[in-house]
């Protein structure tokens, strides 16, 4: 392998779930990998590495022996998700299907965790309730401009109080400085490659979630009426299932963004709670779980996330930043040991 390492190599969903589940809380993660997430009006997909040309391969050259054009048209998908019709009306389906129509909104999305997360090195005492990541980001079609908070910056050299700003724009990333980990040390804009975008991606995006949340074993007609709230301006029903359908829905999410998803005999407790509102969206979604440690059950996890979703449709614009410098690639030791030429 070319000691030249992509920043692609340290997409954030991939950074949080490595050092979630990397420290020996007895969960059973999956190994990181990218979810089959499809572009839509709402998201930029996240490529896989396997979609990237290797650094040390040799790039593709025209007639002439020149740098032949990349495709970009060609590497990425360009499928809009998809909801499978339930085998029964839902009216949770629908507003899933109404969100599916949505060109621009914005969003507000956080996931907190406490318990034996092994943040603090020590796996024998509990970590308290810490914010894990905060996105705040508007979004218009492929594009979007947001912040990210919270522990996994901290994972990027950013301290997580500060966070970073960054932006997708059609297939082109760029990230406001200094971000330590990335090599942009300054306080300023720098454009990322097609193929480093994937660091500055979100762990789990509303279009991904949302979709596969409507897609999942999860029966959509359990969810009842339990409450309810104004919210964003409008009159909402709470909607809540039991416990069983819950842990169906818990498979929306990304396994890489959560440590245990699919090992769901570990799970205790789980709840989702969906706000829809009198506009036909759902503005808000709320999920908690409980995960034991298979090997110690009086040594659990909990988790809470928080996906607020509004705006559905106002006016907004993603522009990039007036001056950008390219982003360079970082040079990253390798464990390879040099073979002496005969």
């Amino acid at each position: 392998m070319n000691n030249r390492m992509r920043v692609a190599a340290v997409a954030p969903f991939m950074v949080i779930m490595l050092a979630l589940a990397g420290c020996d809380n007895g969960l059973s993660a999956p190994a990181p990998s990218a979810s089959p997430q499809t572009p839509a009006a709402q998201a930029q997909p996240t490529r896989a590495a396997a979609d990237v040309l290797p650094t040390d391969a040799p790039a593709p050259t025209s007639a002439d022996n020149s740098p032949a054009p990349t495709d970009m048209a060609t590497e990425l998908p360009t499928a809009p998700p998809t909801l499978k019709e339930p085998a029964k009306p839902s009216i949770i389906f629908d507003a899933l299907k109404k969100f599916m129509g949505a060109k621009t909104y914005r969003v507000d999305l956080s996931m907190n965790g406490k318990g034996y997360l092994g943040l603090s090195g020590d796996d024998t005492q509990p970590d308290p309730d810490t914010l894990l990541f905060d996105l705040k980001g508007d979004f218009n079609g492929n594009d979007g401009h947001y912040t990210l908070k919270g522990f996994l910056t901290t994972l990027l050299g950013v301290e997580a109080d500060t966070g970073l700003e960054a932006m997708l724009i059609g297939d082109k990333g760029y990230v406001k400085g200094p971000v330590a980990l990335l090599g942009a040390d300054q306080t300023q804009w720098y454009v990322l490659e097609s193929d480093q975008t994937e660091a500055i991606t979100p762990p789990f995006q509303a279009i991904d979630f949302l979709t596969e949340l409507g897609n999942s074993n999860a029966d959509l007609t359990k969810f009842a009426k339990s409450g309810s709230e104004n919210l964003d301006g409008k009159k909402c029903d709470l909607y809540s299932t039991n416990e069983s359908e819950a842990k169906k829905a818990l498979s929306a999410l990304n396994p890489g963004a959560l440590p245990g998803v699919e090992d769901l005999s570990t799970v205790q407790n789980a709840s989702v709670v969906f706000s829809l509102c009198d506009d036909g969206y759902i503005h808000r979604v709320q999920m908690s779980v409980t995960a034991a440690n298979k090997d110690n059950a009086k040594q659990t996890t909990d988790f809470s996330i928080n996906l607020h979703v509004y705006d559905f449709n106002a006016g907004i614009t993603i522009t990039p930043p007036a001056k950008s410098v390219p982003l360079k690639p970082i040079e990253m030791p390798t464990d390879e040991v040099a073979t002496p030429t005969p």
